[in-house]
């Protein structure tokens, strides 16, 4: 019986122990690592040379539908009612072709952004692993998905990860 007991108070006494080990906790903003990492940057040049000329192109459509509208309103009284109709119905086609338009620009922009970002997405992931085990982190969070809504000075480790991840990319990985 007492050797029972002896061995359930040094089981008690080694769970004690684990339990006190330290938890070394990191959180990092994915969104900051993506933009301000060598690959995030040439990923944003990429869709700025690619999409730039779309966006000029939807400004200037934006432009005339706007100077459309102006015209309606300064002839409002001037034309007749068959004029003005059919003044409306164009600035009305203009007006939804334009959102057509913006919605298929953003949503092509979007692909894009997703299918570039895919492989920087699983570099951060590897970076993350690495840099984590490396540094004695328990436990990583990522600051915007997790709702993390307090971050101590000296636990984002976003900086880290973003030097970690621009030698990879010097290095050819």
């Amino acid at each position: 019986m007492k050797k029972i007991l002896m061995l359930a108070i040094c089981f008690v006494l080694l769970l004690q122990v684990s339990a006190f080990a330290e938890v070394k906790v990191g959180v990092f903003n994915m969104q900051k690592v993506m933009l301000e990492s060598d690959y995030g940057k040439a990923v944003a040049a990429k869709l700025k040379s690619k999409f730039e000329p779309l966006e000029l192109e939807l400004a200037k459509e934006g432009e005339s539908i706007k100077a459309l509208e102006n015209e309606l309103k300064k002839q409002d009284l001037a034309l007749k009612l068959d004029a003005k109709q059919d003044k409306q119905r164009e600035y009305r086609r203009k007006t939804r072709d334009f959102q057509d338009s913006v919605v298929a620009y953003r949503q092509k922009r979007q692909t894009e952004q997703q299918q570039l970002g895919q492989p920087i997405a699983q570099k951060v992931a590897q970076v993350v692993s690495k840099y984590s085990t490396d540094n004695g982190f328990t436990i990583v969070f990522e600051a915007q998905s997790s709702g993390v809504a307090f971050i101590a000075a000296g636990v984002d480790m976003s900086d880290a990860l973003i030097l970690e991840l621009n030698k990879m990319k010097k290095a050819g990985k």
